[in-house]
């Protein structure tokens, strides 16, 4: 009988997962014999590691599975997700996942097509100690160029570690991926803004001491980023060079304390990009090839192989039970998927096939597993800085605007269409209809073919000499842009510009509280166009309408609407037929336009900072708890709510309630993460970490944008396409 699976961990009583036993005596884990244990004692310290058979085939794979002790209910839960998520991580040096154990499974479980293979730890002990320095350099430039393919495409591994390093005889092989995922669960939020009650050193695999490849801020609390698989890394390699956990930059040899000491730093932001990492390890004069091993560490691998050699399973074998399933479409797309390029294959190119042509083929299966966030389509760096906000145009076109310039990148594929230099504003883009998207300068307002870049006209008229000065668009219907100004003495106008003739239409003098500072749009009517105060904030100051006639600027009406009081600063409003809704601090409330009359309000845990998204009759928002709540906007009932699954790294201030082109799923953003809600029960779809770089490294900023079949997620330079609904 082989030795029993360890789950090694010092001062711990090893243990044995569920299984069942062949004939012959071996162990089974589903359609799988143990062979032989990987671990070595004392370093596996995030799951248990063996090498196995499968019946049906005959192949070695390495065999990766939980801890069976655990307090932690949804622990297997969250291996098993991990382990289909883990499907989407490509390479040449990602040990490649053949099977993942199906959902009734009684022991969740990933096998790897890696044979032989010995684990960091396991090769250390056959070499007799610390690994040569070109080897581990090799090592390195290998595990950083992986590194660095994974953050390109919105993946954190959250799982390098000693262990998860994979040894065999054509190069290293990286698993783990999603471990200390999986050993946490969600955390409450920092009591006053403190440490937070939970943090990411609980869960199963993190029971005792936590390992010593964690990253300080991890330790602190934070969830998973990219700048902490770099210290990981780091971790990694002082391991692989110094055979020790706890090595100090004096420990490391010359030629490789630079790079593994800045992996190590305690400020994220000095850590270096993964892709900087490979390059640098690669610059030897005579880089060593990443499959050249030491001897010993070949010879231990040779001695694998010959101590289990190849078995040819007799023919029409039963399937054992607790068998895999065969892959699922969706599977098979997202194993399609391409690592770096990020390009679209399979289900997710028929998603977003479905945003760009008439004739759409059959939706694709939805996914399996909740929580696994979809592969991105594309990926797509602004090398500019971005500044301002960028416009969905069309569904077709995303508009970037930057410092004197605007760059239009393609949904369906990513690609840059075209940039349009020497185009300086001071506002955002804004769509004008027909094919124009607006400019705003601090003295000429220019129109854009959204389509090409090309400018179609420029007015000048407009900079505060003989006419009042430009100060921002209010509206637009594709005939006419509706827009503020000012003249010398401060005195605000509402513009009407008809968009043909390119004259103005008609002008109309507004009390200064409708022409305040603050920019914010008006809300178009069938017969008007309404200007709300919420410029001007005041104590007691309650929030009022101001309605003008669309065709000729008449006055028609002001109103206020008491129990409101405007914030300058705040959400802006949301208009749903007669129904006006506003935020105010932690309330929520509906007045009726024409009437002034209260309909309802709603009260929140917390301070809400951002703007809710409505669709048909249910409002979303999220309050600074990061609990986002689905409001029935005709009775201000709650129909259900959800705290999202990781706290924020900053202020609730700067997250975003967002909703997909169909309105079936509701984005939660917040400065770590996207989480992707099912919008009928608030039930988690997926999350996405999206990688950034620098100071900003792990930090979510940005928002989304969508478009039918597809979400443009924007974290600081970069743009993510990832399918939804």
């Amino acid at each position: 009988m082989e030795p029993p699976i360890l789950g090694h961990r010092t001062g711990r009583t090893d243990h044995k997962p569920p299984q069942r036993t062949d004939h012959d005596g071996g162990q089974r884990i589903g359609p799988y014999r143990v062979l032989a244990p990987l671990d070595v004692p004392g370093h596996a310290d995030d799951a248990a590691r063996c090498l196995a058979r499968d019946v049906r085939t005959g192949r070695t794979v390495v065999l990766t599975l939980p801890y069976p002790a655990s307090a932690d209910a949804g622990y297997r839960v969250r291996f098993r997700a991990e382990a289909e998520n883990s499907r989407r991580l490509h390479g040449p040096w990602v040990a490649p996942v053949v099977d993942v154990a199906p959902p009734d499974a009684e022991l969740p479980w990933v096998a790897h097509g890696c044979f032989p293979a010995l684990t960091l730890p396991a090769a250390l002990a056959a070499h007799g100690g610390p690994l040569p320095e070109d080897t581990v350099r090799a090592l390195g430039a290998a595990l950083a160029e992986t590194l660095a393919a994974a953050h390109a495409n919105g993946l954190v591994h959250a799982g390098i570690s000693p262990q998860a390093v994979l040894l065999t005889p054509d190069g290293p092989r990286l698993t783990g991926y999603g471990l200390l995922r999986v050993a946490t669960g969600n955390r409450p939020a920092a009591p006053h803004g403190g440490r937070p009650a939970t943090s990411y050193t609980g869960g199963a695999a993190m029971a005792h001491d936590s390992p010593a490849g964690l990253p300080p801020e991890q330790r602190a609390g934070e969830p998973p980023r990219p700048y902490g698989d770099v210290y990981a890394l780091g971790a990694v390699l002082a391991y692989a060079v110094t055979g020790r956990k706890d090595a100090g930059p004096a420990a490391l040899p010359p030629g490789l304390r630079e790079p593994i000491a800045a992996c190590l730093s305690w400020d994220p932001a000095h850590r270096p990009q993964p892709a900087v990492l490979a390059r640098e390890f690669r610059s030897t004069a005579a880089p060593v090839s990443p499959g050249l091993v030491p001897q010993a560490v070949g010879a231990a691998l040779a001695e694998q192989a010959a101590h289990h050699p190849a078995d040819t399973p007799p023919p029409d074998l039963p399937q054992p039970v607790g068998h895999s399933r065969a892959p699922s479409r969706r599977s098979v797309a997202i194993t399609a998927l391409t690592g770096a390029a990020g390009l679209a294959l399979g289900i997710g190119g028929t998603v977003l096939w479905r945003a760009v042509t008439d004739d759409p083929p059959a939706p694709p299966e939805p996914l399996a597993l909740r929580g696994v966030a979809p592969a991105p389509l594309w990926r797509r760096r602004i090398e500019t800085e971005i500044d301002g906000t960028p416009l969905l145009w069309g569904n077709s076109h995303l508009l970037v605007p930057g410092a004197g310039e605007v760059t239009a990148v393609r949904v369906r594929d990513g690609q840059k269409m075209w940039t349009r230099h020497n185009v300086w504003g001071v506002g955002d883009l804004s769509t004008l209809g027909g094919g124009l998207v607006l400019k705003p300068g601090p003295r000429e307002l220019i129109a854009l073919s959204a389509r090409t870049g090309q400018v179609k006209w420029v007015e000048r008229g407009y900079d505060g000499q003989k006419r009042p000065r430009f100060s921002y668009p209010l509206a637009a219907d594709g005939k006419t842009l509706w827009f503020l100004a000012q003249d010398q003495e401060e005195t605000a106008s509402v513009v009407a510009y008809d968009l043909k003739t390119r004259r103005e239409r008609w002008r109309t003098t507004v009390p200064g509280g409708f022409g305040g500072s603050e920019e914010h749009s008006a809300v178009l009517r069938e017969d008007s166009l309404l200007l709300s105060n919420r410029g001007e904030s005041a104590p007691d100051n309650p929030w009022t309408y101001l309605a003008l006639g669309r065709r000729d600027g008449a006055k028609l009406w002001t109103r206020a609407y008491k129990g409101v009081l405007t914030v300058a600063d705040g959400p802006t409003e949301i208009v749903s037929g007669d129904l006006l809704i506003t935020f105010a601090s932690d309330v929520v409330s509906a007045h009726e336009i024409s009437s002034g009359r209260k309909r309802w309000h709603f009260s929140f845990s917390e301070f809400v900072y951002t703007d809710g998204a409505l669709h048909g009759r249910t409002l979303y928002a999220t309050d600074g708890d990061a609990v986002t709540y689905a409001i029935d906007v005709a009775h201000g009932k709650l129909l259900w709510r959800r705290r999202a699954a990781v706290d924020a790294a900053s202020p609730m201030s700067e997250s975003e309630t967002a909703l997909s082109h169909s309105g079936r799923t509701v984005f939660q953003i917040n400065a770590s993460e996207v989480e992707a809600l099912d919008s009928a029960d608030g039930s988690l779809r997926w999350r996405f970490a999206p990688a950034a770089e620098g100071a900003s490294a792990g930090a979510l900023s940005g928002s989304v944008l969508s478009a039918p079949g597809v979400a443009l997620i924007r974290n600081d330079q970069a743009f993510y396409a990832l399918p939804v609904d």
